[in-house]
């Protein structure tokens, strides 16, 4: 046994002891316990193929942390049904049920739909704050579900000797696709601090930041619109109440616009509101300063009300009338700020920007079907910035990475019997982006040229890289001869796990019947 397989087995029983003293705390049955221990360790066993693959991976530590966190503080309960033949349970059609607010999860006795109901008890999540509203809500739901299916992905995949993607068990493909390309384009370390925001920070400003430092505005802009649209699409499918809440918002976003660009009517308009908001605050302040008119209108305002309603003393209602002033303080402040003319500048950008974004749902079109168009000129332009981060990769080890994750990006499902290397709309812009990084990877020295004609030498390699293989530094090829044609044998610890025929190979880089590396 090698000192990091020592070292891992006495972390994981560090993990069990941890998690036997907070079960001590719990009134859990002993099959809970028993589901909770095996869910650490099947999380163990599974780390490091689903490192591997991942690329962009929570450390193991933290991962054991996390779910030992959400047991201890987030868990109060779990109740175990057993389903019994031509019952039904109060699971209904489900695997698990969550109540966030009881704390309680409610499962089939198996780890898988167990650690899924943890994942859900999550109780962090990623901060936006109220000035991005339009999109506060949807991308909030986008997040949230996508940091959960991350989550799950390590039972859920991989079982310790396998990767085996169970597309019926992630609940959304688009939330869970663009989930993992943002935690491409930001980095996991960046999602991990927004989940745990101790600092009160944006998600959204922090992201378009994050983007502004890594690609050119226009491809900054193109990637944030898209996201922030389809995450909107997504959020109002199938609920027509939302979509016309939407609408409402777009046509007034537009008539807000229309009046600033009439400069000196949109001043104005602000300057008579002022004016208006001034003699209130100025009838409030004359009301709290003269105590027998204070009186007086406390008694006028209490006959309107019904004895519900009433207001219990003057001094409430006094408070009432100072809290109703403040508001109003505020709203002059904020008409104040709006006449400044960089504010006016920015708030006739942030208008435009909007309609911009919200302009997507104004269609008669099936709403599925614009977003399907989204999805895929969103994964055109995620390409290009894929493309545009190889191009500073300096290392093998980069470029080893930016493969891995290219070959977990094809695979990622978009439907239960599809994935993105399937869609025939994409596959133009998959073959550039993968002939870009194979010939990086070729010239870094990172990869062996299996054929010197580089279009052939593409089509064998691709054909590789979309193997489900978890360990591609380890996998090894072997070219024979048989009858006419060419095999390509894929090895996997000693195994095939895929055999090629070619009719013929011009040009072949590598001996018959000889094992050899992709990567060297």
């Amino acid at each position: 046994m090698n000192k990091e397989d020592f070292l891992s087995k006495l972390n994981l029983k560090d993990y069990n002891n941890q998690l036997e003293k907070i079960l001590e705390e719990k009134s859990f049955s002993e099959g809970t316990k028993n589901i909770l221990l095996n869910i650490l360790y099947k999380i163990e066993i599974a780390y490091d193929d689903y490192s591997k693959v991942k690329v962009e991976a929570k450390l193991k530590k933290d991962f054991l942390e996390e779910i030992l966190d959400i047991i201890k503080n987030g868990c109060n309960k779990i109740e175990l049904v057993k389903a019994k033949a031509n019952e039904m349970t109060k699971l209904g059609d489900k695997k698990f049920i969550v109540e966030r607010k009881n704390k309680k999860i409610i499962s089939f006795p198996n780890e898988k739909t167990v650690f899924y109901g943890l994942c859900y008890l999550k109780n962090k999540e990623f901060l936006i704050k109220n000035k991005y509203e339009i999109i506060k809500e949807p991308m909030e739901k986008l997040l949230n579900s996508g940091y959960i299916m991350d989550m799950e992905e390590i039972i859920r995949d991989f079982d310790g000797w396998s990767w085996n993607i169970l597309t019926s068990e992630i609940s959304n493909y688009i939330y869970n696709i663009i989930y993992q390309e943002i935690k491409f384009l930001v980095g996991y370390e960046f999602l991990q601090e927004s989940i745990n925001n101790i600092n009160n920070i944006d998600f959204i400003e922090n992201f378009e930041y994050s983007l502004e430092n890594k690609f050119n505005e226009d491809l900054k802009n193109s990637i944030t619109k898209l996201i922030y649209q389809i995450s909107i699409l997504e959020n109002i499918i199938n609920n027509n109440e939302k979509k016309e809440t939407i609408l409402e918002e777009l046509t007034k976003f537009k008539i807000d616009l229309e009046k600033m660009n009439n400069k000196k009517v949109y001043l104005q308009e602000i300057a008579n509101a002022k004016k208006i908001i001034g003699k209130e605050i100025k009838k409030i302040d004359e009301i709290i300063n003269d105590n027998k008119l204070l009186r007086e209108k406390f008694i006028n305002r209490n006959k309107e009300l019904s004895e519900d309603e009433k207001i219990f003393s003057l001094s409430e209602y006094s408070e009432i009338l100072t809290e109703k002033r403040d508001k109003l303080m505020l709203r002059l402040k904020e008409y104040s700020t709006l006449m400044k003319p960089m504010n006016y500048v920015k708030r006739k950008t942030e208008l435009k920007n909007k309609i911009d974004i919200l302009e997507v749902i104004n269609t008669n079109e099936d709403i599925k079907k614009v977003e399907e168009k989204l999805f895929i000129k969103l994964q055109i332009i995620f390409m290009q910035a894929y493309k545009e981060a190889i191009k500073k990769a300096k290392t093998k080890k980069e470029i080893m990475e930016y493969i891995f994750f290219f070959r977990y990006y094809k695979l990622l499902p978009i439907n239960e019997n599809e994935k993105i290397k399937d869609i025939v709309d994409l596959q133009n812009e998959i073959a550039k982006t993968e002939k870009y990084l194979i010939t990086t990877a070729c010239n870094l020295k990172a990869m062996n040229i299996l054929c010197k004609n580089v279009n052939t030498n593409y089509e064998i390699t691709s054909q590789i890289l979309s193997l489900n293989i978890i360990d591609l530094e380890d996998m090894l090829l072997e070219f024979r001869k048989q009858n006419n044609n060419i095999i390509l044998n894929v090895y996997d610890e000693g195994t095939i796990e895929e055999s090629k025929e070619y009719e013929t190979i011009e040009e072949l880089n590598v001996k018959f019947n000889k094992k050899i590396k992709l990567f060297s």
